[in-house]
């Protein structure tokens, strides 16, 4: 956070309290991130859940919450921002704190069987950011709060080291952190198994990528994710 790169992003607004930071492709930067990606068992979790051959790093990306943020983490899934097809895509969450299932990432169960491709926001909910792109003619994302009723949400109390796993399709959330809670760190890694194709979507992620940090990975939509940004990492 000392060393923000140019994907980095701030969701609270100055003059709110706390702090809701993001950061991606930190394993280009960092050789603590480029170890966990090579030396951890996340590429080897990835693979077997999503029952694929091999799996590369689509991206890594850091999630912090500081004591006292009241922005909640808006409903929605990762696999409408991402430029991927196919079901062999996966996400790890680690927790670097203690998570307490107040503060938790929460999953809507069976979502990912919805497939759902919605209208994009920001992790606060903000859709001006997208307003007058293609993606304004797609499905808002789920209000999953007038839906309590019908859906089951997922939680845990984590301690530091453990993980979460779920795919791009889940429909996911997750409240604000009390001003007496502790801080919520969490670093995601994204895989892609064998199977998926780069399909750039109108406002999906690449141009992001492209245009802020310069990170091409020179892929024709319909090919395999087989990118130097995309790296493939062996099985542990």
């Amino acid at each position: 956070m000392k060393a923000p790169g140019p994907l980095s992003d701030e969701s609270v607004k100055p003059g709110e309290p706390g702090r809701f930071h993001d950061d991606q492709f930190l394993w280009m930067r960092f050789e603590v991130m480029k170890k966990f990606i090579y030396e951890s068992p996340a590429a080897e979790i990835a693979r077997r859940l999503s029952r694929a051959n091999e799996v590369r790093l689509f991206y890594d990306h850091l999630i912090v919450k500081e004591p006292g943020t009241k922005i909640t983490t808006a409903w929605h899934n990762d696999h409408s921002y991402w430029p991927v097809r196919g079901n062999q895509v996966i996400s790890v969450w680690l927790a670097l704190d203690y998570v307490p299932k107040s503060s938790c990432v929460q999953y809507v169960k069976g979502s990912h069987r919805w497939e759902l491709i919605h209208k994009l926001t920001t992790f606060a909910g903000d859709t001006e950011r997208f307003k007058g792109s293609s993606t304004t003619n797609l499905p808002p994302p789920p209000d999953i709060n007038s839906m309590l009723d019908k859906v089951e949400l997922l939680s845990w109390d984590l301690e530091p080291g453990d993980c979460l796993v779920h795919h791009s399709f889940t429909v996911h959330g997750a409240p604000g952190i009390s001003p007496t809670a502790n801080r919520r760190r969490a670093y995601a890694t994204r895989w892609v198994g064998d199977g998926v194709r780069y399909e750039p979507r109108p406002g999906t992620m690449e141009s992001l990528w492209r245009t802020v940090a310069n990170l091409d990975p020179k892929l024709s939509p319909g090919s395999p994710m087989d990118s130097e940004l995309f790296p493939l990492v062996p099985s542990q």
